[in-house]
C-alpha cells in the first residue's frame, strides 16, 4: 500500500485507505447482490409457474430495463446479459475485496 509522506499521523491515512477499500468492496457487493435478484427474475418471468413474488421482481426489472432504454431486447437475451453482468461483477467484487 502507497504511503504518503510529509503527513502527519501516516498510519490515520493507511486506515482512512483500509476503510475505503471495505465501502467499495462492500457497494459492489450490494450492487452485485441487487443485479443477482433482477437476474432470477427475469428468468422468473420467462416461466409462467414461476412464484409471483419472483415474477414481481422480474416486472421490475423489465420496467427498470425499459427505461434503460433496452425493452426491445427479447426476455431470454436480456436475462444472459445479466448473467454475464452479474458474473463479472462478481469476480470484479472477489477481485477489489480488501486483503488484510
Amino acid at each position: 500500500m502507497p504511503r504518503i509522506y510529509g503527513l502527519e499521523g501516516a498510519g490515520k491515512v493507511d486506515t482512512t485507505v483500509r476503510i475505503l477499500n471495505w465501502l467499495g468492496f462492500a457497494l459492489l457487493f450490494l450492487v452485485t447482490l441487487g443485479l443477482a435478484v433482477f437476474t432470477l427474475g427475469s428468468f422468473a418471468n420467462l416461466n409462467p409457474g414461476a412464484p409471483l413474488w419472483l415474477r414481481s421482481v422480474g416486472t421490475l426489472e423489465t420496467l427498470l430495463t425499459g427505461q434503460a432504454g433496452l425493452s426491445q431486447t427479447v426476455g431470454f437475451s436480456r436475462a444472459l446479459g445479466l448473467t454475464v453482468l452479474t458474473s463479472l461483477l462478481a469476480a470484479l467484487t472477489a477481485y477489489v475485496k480488501p486483503r488484510s
